[in-house]
């Protein structure tokens, strides 16, 4: 894989890190921040990286269970979070090719209705059950936003494994 912003050709992914960074995403989302606005949803933002990134090891089904996992923890509707955690996957798979050859900063603006998404689709769930929506749970978008925002910095920590170094040594082959 090229990273396009730089150049390099990036070193191939171990499955293990993937796994691995999915878990402390979803421990980041365990944490006791309470149901706030301005936190973002880390295991989403992972989600969607590794499938625009990575989308023959992290897929619909992997971003299926972590969801059910959400549910589960959050104590809401089961299968809320699985779906829609499910929709952006296969989302985020689609525009893979678009996304990536596109600049970091272009990239926040097409990963934005991705987060949007996942963010407002418990509000319309509760609103087709419910026949009454909560105009509150409409600051989900600003979560939509800081995720989005997010997207620079876990671009470059989650590649950070398969950048090459910059100093090469000619009696190393890779």
């Amino acid at each position: 894989m090229i990273d396009y912003q730089s150049g390099y050709i990036l070193r191939p992914v171990k499955p293990a890190f993937i796994y691995i960074s999915l878990l402390i995403a979803l421990l980041f989302n365990f944490l006791p921040w309470g149901n706030l606005a301005w936190v973002p949803d880390f295991l989403i933002v992972c989600i969607v990286f590794w499938n625009i990134h990575q989308h023959r090891f992290v897929g619909v089904i992997t971003a299926f269970i972590f969801g059910i996992i959400m549910d589960i923890h959050g104590g809401s509707l089961l299968g809320v979070h699985a779906f829609s955690y499910s929709l952006v996957a296969y989302i985020s798979i689609a525009w893979h090719n678009r996304i990536t050859a596109l600049p970091i900063f272009s990239q926040i603006l097409n990963v934005i209705p991705i987060f949007a998404l996942v963010s407002i689709f418990p509000v319309f769930m509760l609103w087709a059950l419910n026949e009454q929506i909560y105009w509150w749970g409409l600051t989900s978008l600003i979560q939509a936003t800081i995720e989005a925002l997010l997207w620079p910095l876990a671009n470059y920590l989650l590649l950070m494994p398969q950048r090459r170094p910059i100093d090469v040594d000619p009696n190393r082959p890779l």
